[in-house]
């Protein structure tokens, strides 16, 4: 069998040399049974051969048995109790997967080995390397267009549009038009705007009389336009001073009339229906006018294109920002002992989390995985692994069979019961 894996392949080597080693000591002990066997007529001593070869010969016979019917049948032939692995995986992988699920892939286990390879610091580290910083930025950079490619447009461009769309028909713009309106009075807020406004159209009278003359005079078109030039002169002087006496009164009757017009405009915000009913008018209008799906469209499609730009060889804008993200990141962890203690807490407790809900799974597909092995394959791929270390055992058989044959025939012929 040709393998391709050349680590599979080292292991098929060193497999067959140890069966060859075996298969070599069995046959020695063949040979020496026959040479005993032979000269024993002449050389009685060579009993004692006879006696090591002998023993040797039927230890590495039952260990060669003993070895072979783990993983298949000896010789091919349907002896019974034998090729166990194979015959059993499926038993062996359903405990197996029992016996990970309850002592490795428990949230204790998971969370220990975390801590103790403490994944955040190590990353933390890896990233203050601007040479690793770079080469993540940049892989992250180069696979992100061909994902957004990957995705359906129109599909991305409703969903996120849709969204868009759904959060904002469910603003209650009345009551955040109260709650910002509310904040503005809060701390007389609201006296301090009516004060620029007060400055601002007091310098736009003054600036602007001879408009004012001239819209006037086009509504009093009989009358002299000195007597025009008087009247608007006097009433901007007088707009202007009244301006300025409601500026510099604190509490004065138009300030306190605009505060309380301001408060109760405020309150019918939250109750009135009427207001309720015009804002949310308003809001269906500018949403429709706005029409987010196709700005998010426009958005995804500007996106795409920003990201596909070739770049002249230097880093792109994007791979510039994921360096700069990174960076700050790893500082942030190395720099702040508690945050990285909180992000090692969390770690923990999403693994935990996920082996609690996943580690039954887990099981189940290394016993489906093993069900699914073909009945020679498991018995091959085991012996791959374990076999080498499996022919110590037909080795040491053919030497301790041999000396336990020896120690027998000793203790025969002290006992008179061996000539």
């Amino acid at each position: 069998m040709t393998d391709p894996d050349p680590r599979l392949a080292a292991k098929r080597t060193g497999l067959s040399r140890m069966r060859w080693l075996a298969t070599g000591l069995l046959l020695a002990m063949l040979v020496l049974l026959g040479l005993g066997l032979a000269g024993r007529a002449r050389w009685p001593a060579l009993d004692w051969l006879i006696a090591f070869a002998e023993a040797g010969t039927v230890g590495a016979v039952a260990d060669w048995f003993a070895v072979v019917a783990l993983f298949r049948r000896p010789l091919g032939l349907p002896i019974p109790h034998t090729a166990l692995i194979p015959r059993n995986k499926d038993r062996i992988g359903a405990e197996l997967g029992r016996f990970i699920e309850q002592h490795f892939l428990t949230p204790e286990n998971v969370a220990g080995k975390l801590a103790q390879l403490d994944p955040v610091g190590r990353g933390a580290r890896w990233l203050s390397l601007p040479a690793n910083r770079r080469g993540v930025a940049a892989r992250l950079a180069e696979a992100l267009p061909t994902l957004l490619d990957a995705l359906d447009d129109a599909e991305i461009e409703q969903l996120i549009g849709g969204a868009v769309a759904r959060r904002l028909e469910q603003l209650d713009l009345a009551r955040i038009s109260g709650a910002a309106l509310d904040f503005v009075t809060e701390d007389e807020r609201h006296q301090a705007l009516l004060d620029q406004a007060l400055v601002l159209i007091a310098g736009w009278l003054d600036r602007n009389r001879a408009l004012i003359l001239v819209k006037f005079g086009e509504q009093s078109a009989l009358t002299p336009k000195f007597i025009d030039g008087y009247i608007v002169k006097r009433f901007v002087d007088g707009m202007i001073d009244l301006i300025r006496e409601v500026a510099d009164t604190p509490r004065h009757e138009l300030r306190q009339r605009f505060d309380r017009a301001v408060r109760d405009f405020v309150a019918r915000l939250g109750t009135d229906p009427a207001f309720r009913a015009r804002a949310e008018a308003l809001k269906r209008d500018a949403i429709r006018l706005a029409a987010p799906e196709k700005f998010m469209a426009t958005l995804w499609r500007e996106l795409k294109r920003h990201l596909a730009e070739p770049s002249d060889g230097a880093p792109s804008p994007l791979e510039r920002q994921i360096d700069r993200a990174l960076g700050h990141l790893a500082r942030t962890l190395r720099g702040d002992p508690d945050l990285k203690a909180r992000v090692d807490r969390a770690m923990a407790r999403v693994a935990g989390a996920l082996t609690g809900r996943f580690r039954h799974q887990v099981s189940a597909l290394i016993a489906d995985v093993v069900r699914r092995w073909d009945f020679r394959e498991v018995g091959d791929r085991l012996e791959l692994e374990v076999g080498r270390d499996l022919q110590f055992i037909r080795l040491n058989g053919t030497i301790v069979g041999g000396l336990v044959g020896l120690a027998l025939h000793g203790l025969l012929y002290w006992t008179g019961f061996a000539g």
